[in-house]
């Protein structure tokens, strides 16, 4: 009886989820939740296109799983790639599709029932997806499940452990974990690298818009490689990048 209670719990949740984002539409978000947003993906397809991990697989034609693509915000980083994208929001994926007029290899699917053979993937994606994933250890052993042996997953989530609490990152209306280090390090998989970024004072947003986008792009961009550095493990967004090994 407990585990069924349980369950249906977790069912609720994960419907309520899949609501939201079914609902998703940036364009009704105030103008500086587009401009903080913005920020976040530059730093995102930044960090990865200067991974050796990244560049290896995409000079071997290696093929790559964007799991959770969302409407395709990191489609510059995997559009000329041997790619497979994945997300549970239909909302999401049609976005995707009239953004960027993608017509293939797009899948409506649940990370936690991956519909892919073993071994099928020499790189994974999973950005900003792991927060809302209420058995997130389950998701991170079925995108094991679905690497080859040696392949990448490159994971990046809020950070439980930021000094930063941006309210906009952290409280969503739907479930929503900030994660550590120490929740991503699962059995089978090697820790090879990890950092923090995004270091933005959340006062910053009664700026006007006009203003903090200036602050952005002519001060706080030359001093994120500074902070990154200087406060390793207490930025905003967490990414790890995980090579598997059995």
């Amino acid at each position: 009886m407990a585990d069924d209670k349980v369950k249906d719990k977790k069912n609720t949740k994960y419907n309520e989820i899949k609501e939201f984002y079914n609902n998703w539409n940036v364009e009704s978000y105030p103008e500086y939740f587009k401009v903080l947003m913005d920020l976040e993906e530059k730093l995102i397809i930044d960090i990865i296109k200067n991974l050796k991990e990244y560049d290896t697989i995409k000079r071997g034609n290696g093929i790559i799983l964007d799991c959770g693509c969302g409407f395709g915000s990191f489609y510059t980083l995997t559009k000329d790639l041997n790619t497979i994208y994945l997300d549970f929001s239909i909302n999401l994926l049609k976005k995707f599709k009239n953004n960027y007029n993608l017509k293939s290899n797009k899948i409506c699917g649940d990370i936690l029932n991956l519909p892919f053979k073993d071994n099928s993937f020499d790189l994974i994606f999973c950005i900003n997806v792991l927060e809302h994933v209420i058995d997130y250890k389950g998701a991170l052993r079925e995108m094991k499940r679905v690497l080859k042996k040696e392949g990448v997953l490159i994971v990046i989530v809020v950070n439980g452990e930021s000094f930063i609490k941006e309210s906009i990152f952290n409280e969503f209306r739907i479930y929503h974990r900030a994660l550590s280090l120490n929740d991503i390090n699962v059995e089978g998989f090697e820790i090879i690298e990890y950092n923090s970024f995004y270091f933005i004072p959340p006062i910053l947003k009664i700026l006007p818009t006009s203003l903090l986008r200036y602050f952005i792009n002519n001060y706080y961009l030359r001093i994120e490689d500074y902070l990154r550095n200087l406060f390793k493990n207490k930025g905003q967004f967490l990414y790890v990048i995980l090579k598997k090994i059995n």
